[in-house]
């Protein structure tokens, strides 16, 4: 959703040369599948994803957007890409904001001490570690992902009928909801075949989100029809 990998060709030489940078923002969001969608129907987007995010985080985040946005969220199409279900976020009070971050971010990621971050206090370092050692398991992969799901299948019942969710991993297992999409596999499986749909990393490429984004498109018609 967030769209890792999509890097703008003019910043691959700049010497931190990563998505993250304030100055790629304009060319990632406009390049992942959610930019794209919202050009394609002209109406503005706001991007709540987050590398390395959970699905604990996604829920976190749209309980804050909910409280802070100043549109009907009755008016909104709302899209909801579930993550792997692995994943844990926890939540930090005393986070250190950087110019790009997110007035909703006060998270720690599993994923971002799983995959070494050095902006880290080696304490929650311990703690994630801790907690992924002791509690990890298909069970609660599995616990998570239902209450995911079924989190925003009242959502979708409670407003107008406008939240729609999908996976972008693969699901832990078989569910069923009013507004899930494809419930047995994910939007990964549109681009996994496809070496040019991939970035390096296996995040989908800028052809890849328009694979995507075609896919969603439908879906999309399907829900503003109804």
């Amino acid at each position: 959703m967030w769209g890792d990998e999509l890097l703008d060709p003019a910043l691959i030489d700049h010497k931190y040369a990563h998505p993250i940078l304030m100055e790629n923002i304009p060319y990632r969001e406009s390049r992942c599948f959610l930019g794209l969608l919202g050009k394609h129907y002209n109406v503005p987007v706001e991007n709540y994803g987050i590398p390395g995010g959970s699905q604990q985080s996604a829920i976190w985040t749209y309980l804050w957007w909910l409280e802070h946005e100043q549109l009907d969220p009755k008016e909104c199409l709302i899209l909801v890409g579930h993550t792997d279900s692995n994943r844990n976020t926890f939540y930090n009070p005393k986070h250190k904001s950087f110019s790009n971050d997110p007035a909703w971010n006060r998270f720690i990621h599993s994923a971002w001490v799983n995959n070494g971050a050095g902006n880290i206090d080696q304490q929650w370092i311990d703690m994630v570690k801790l907690h992924t050692v002791l509690t990890t398991c298909t069970q609660s992969m599995r616990l998570m992902y239902q209450q995911s799901i079924l989190f925003f299948e009242g959502q979708y019942n409670s407003l107008s009928k406008n939240v729609v969710q999908f996976c972008t991993s693969n699901p832990p297992l078989v569910m069923t909801a009013n507004n899930l999409l494809w419930p047995d596999r994910s939007v990964g499986l549109l681009v996994n075949h496809d070496r040019k749909l991939l970035a390096p990393n296996r995040h989908p490429s800028e052809l890849g989100h328009e694979v995507i984004c075609n896919h969603l498109i439908p879906e999309i018609e399907r829900v503003i029809i109804a």
